[in-house]
């Protein structure tokens, strides 16, 4: 894993692109290298910090250029071995980089990368037309930003390589769907005019202008087939995926909470391996939050070699120091700290590690779907006048989880009540964060779908349509977000097989009453238990949650109450006080406070 970095027609010094460069050498510790070239008979810089994975040869460092190419690449291809036989090409490393010049210089941009089996953010110039292009994987597993602003292109792996003149204005935008989301959703990023590349698409820049193209996209068709050949296929496709992500020349571990999906990844991984594996798992001095003792359940049946590492509130407060330095842009997903002691814990003894993000999306397995559907049938049932008086008596119960519910019972749908549950502050009570004009300045109407930058809303399929708005949004913005920056900080490389692009295609042509026959997330269900006994997976879902409201009455309560005095327009401080002494008396704003808390 990597860090690229490119300068086009910039002001910097190429020791100063050295220093950007240098801010995300965590990412690659291994090498550092700032090259520059003549595009338009201007200066590019491209830069790379290399974490040596596959040929740890200096012959493999990066940008690797051949003929017509020059390229920094940022991920893994993982069939890259094979694809070389499709090439005419002298090779002279065993490194998937250069097997991707090969590649494009064989078959071209598209045809190149509808052939990979990988995750990647590659950065493209092609000497011979002087045209830059901007690559990121299907599903958006590696970050990539890019900006051009004043004649000045420039793109990074994180925002900590553009320099501070291109980050001078925050992004209004972005700051009212962090408080909602805890992200910032779409191509947006915290900053005026800097975005991110969006997944499966790829950018083209000619020295003048910017052309950005959709590659793939999710099927719309479902297939006939039985439930006995839907797990199957998926377990077939699972294999494959594993044995891929294999590939290395260091040794691969993996992720373990107990849960259904990285106890599947970590099972197959172990029946596939000759060795024992190893697997990492942290657990919480909270017993209520605390998985772990699933996890070494688990790790025992299969047969790997299992650390264990227990945290308390001291070990948070340490990353708390770092936290947003590593993130860039403020992130809202609290479990990001424990990400990151896990990564820290399995970086002591692997380079490589497993995740099992992705199954949930793919195989219908947050309660949250299930929730909605189940309140909007009830409540549609009730004419629109009973649910006015019902929502009027929810305002005034002074019960937390009844007033949340009372804007949508009153404006009855699907996402308002997704929204109850996925968001940290609702679309209806940011107005009252903020200043009602600085909300619709920004956004011509405020609600979920508004907030995520979706146009429209699928109403017959209700499991169906959140999955893929969770597939595009919260997936790519919170989840792989959250896990690249915890494993990139300790230099720690994280896979994620449940994200093959060939298994996301055949979970979307799954119908959902097929995926929901036994039961939420049914088929990998079915798949883990030919590895793992259901006993020892069959319990309620916990997740890699963090005591947050323990915590804002207790140890972060001065901290917190410190960041609300200090924040001053567009923020409502007076409205956040309240929410303050609310939550001391027993109601939750814990997310909201945390996404607040993140705000720069």
């Amino acid at each position: 894993m990597c860090s690229i970095l490119g300068y086009h027609n910039t002001k910097l010094s190429k020791e100063e692109v050295a220093l950007y460069n240098l801010k995300m050498s965590h990412r690659g510790p291994d090498d550092s290298t700032v090259k520059v070239y003549n595009f338009k008979s201007k200066n590019l810089f491209l830069a790379h910090n290399r974490l040596s994975i596959q040929d740890l040869e200096s012959h493999a460092n990066q940008p690797m250029e051949n003929s017509r190419y020059v390229m920094v690449f940022n991920g893994e291809i993982y069939n890259h071995l094979e694809l070389r036989k499709e090439c005419h090409y002298s090779f002279f490393t065993h490194s998937d980089t250069e097997t991707l010049l090969a590649l494009f210089l064989t078959f071209g941009i598209e045809k190149t990368i509808e052939k990979l089996i990988g995750m990647f953010a590659i950065a493209l110039y092609d000497k011979h037309e002087e045209r830059l292009y901007l690559i990121r994987d299907r599903v958006g597993i590696k970050p990539l930003y890019w900006s051009f602003q004043k004649g000045e292109f420039i793109f990074a792996s994180e925002l900590k390589g553009f320099a501070s003149y291109l980050k001078e204005q925050r992004s209004n935008k972005a700051l009212i769907s962090l408080m909602s989301l805890g992200y910032v959703p779409s191509d947006n990023s915290y900053y005026q005019d800097i975005y991110k590349l969006k997944p499966a698409h790829y950018l083209v820049f000619n020295g003048e202008s910017v052309e950005i193209n959709n590659y793939w996209k999710l099927p719309s068709n479902k297939i006939d087939i039985s439930y006995s050949e839907a797990v199957e296929e998926t377990e077939r496709l699972i294999r494959s995926s594993v044995e891929y992500r294999l590939l290395s020349d260091l040794e691969v571990g993996s992720f373990l909470s107990g849960g259904v999906d990285s106890s599947l990844v970590s099972a197959v991984m172990q029946n596939i391996s000759s060795q024992p594996i190893k697997t990492f798992t942290i657990g919480f001095e909270d017993s209520n939050y605390n998985e772990s003792v699933y996890a070494k359940e688990v790790a025992k049946h299969i047969g790997s070699n299992h650390y264990e590492y227990i945290f308390g509130v001291n070990d948070v407060k340490a990353l708390l120091e770092d936290f947003d330095t590593y993130y860039d842009e403020p992130f809202g997903d609290a479990s990001a700290l424990p990400t990151m002691l896990l990564s820290k814990f399995t970086k002591e003894h692997v380079t490589v590690a497993l995740s099992g993000d992705g199954g949930d999306e793919l195989f219908l397995g947050y309660d949250r779907y299930f929730i909605t559907q189940k309140y909007y049938q009830l409540f549609k049932k009730f004419p629109q006048f009973s649910r006015n008086i019902l929502s009027a008596l929810c305002t005034i119960s002074n019960r937390d989880k009844l007033e949340k519910i009372a804007y949508p019972l009153k404006h009855l749908s699907k996402e308002n009540l997704y929204s109850v549950i996925s968001t940290a502050t609702k679309p209806w009570e940011l107005e009252s964060v903020f200043s009602k004009d600085f909300v619709y300045d920004s956004f011509k109407e405020v609600n979920f779908l508004s907030l995520q930058g979706i146009d429209n809303f699928n109403e017959t399929d209700t499991f169906d349509n959140f999955s893929k708005i969770d597939f595009h949004r919260y997936l790519v913005d919170d989840i792989l977000t959250k896990v690249d920056r915890a494993s990139m900080r300790y230099s720690l490389e994280a896979r994620v097989p449940l994200l093959d692009h060939r298994l996301v295609e055949f979970a979307y042509r799954l119908p959902t009453e097929l995926k929901l026959q036994n039961g939420a997330k049914s088929i990998l269900k079915e798949v883990l238990y030919k590895y793992v006994p259901k006993e020892l997976i069959e319990r309620p879902k916990m997740g890699f949650a963090v005591p947050l409201k323990t915590w804002f009455r207790g140890e972060l309560k001065d901290i917190l109450y410190a960041k609300i005095e200090s924040m001053d327009e567009p923020f409502n401080q007076k409205y956040l006080k309240k929410l303050f002494d609310e939550h001391q008396k027993g109601k939750n704003h814990e997310y909201l406070f945390w996404n607040l808390m993140r705000v720069k």
